[in-house]
């Protein structure tokens, strides 16, 4: 069995905790089944096992709200320039 340091055991386990609380699978990729059926210490072993996906799991978009505003701000700046910027007479 190959060595896995704490930091890689840190980083799967948070890859399984973000992936229980909103990714689409719950976390059964991660090793959430060896978790709750047979704890911690054996998720820790498992983990040691399965090499790291090549892959990186991507993050959620950001909110549309998130996105107005922003687009918003840029459309807004790009129309003040557009006229001529700000003219004290």
């Amino acid at each position: 069995m190959s060595q896995v340091d704490g930091a890689e055991v840190a980083r799967r386990y948070e890859d399984l905790r973000a992936a229980v609380l909103g990714g689409p699978d719950g976390g059964s990729r991660h090793g959430r089944a060896v978790l709750a059926r047979s704890g911690m210490a054996a998720w820790i072993k498992a983990v040691a096992r399965i090499p790291r996906p090549s892959w990186v799991v991507r993050q959620r978009p950001p909110a549309p709200t998130e996105v107005a505003g922003e687009l918003v701000e840029v459309l807004a700046s790009m129309a003040w320039t557009a006229a001529g910027g700000c003219r004290s007479g």
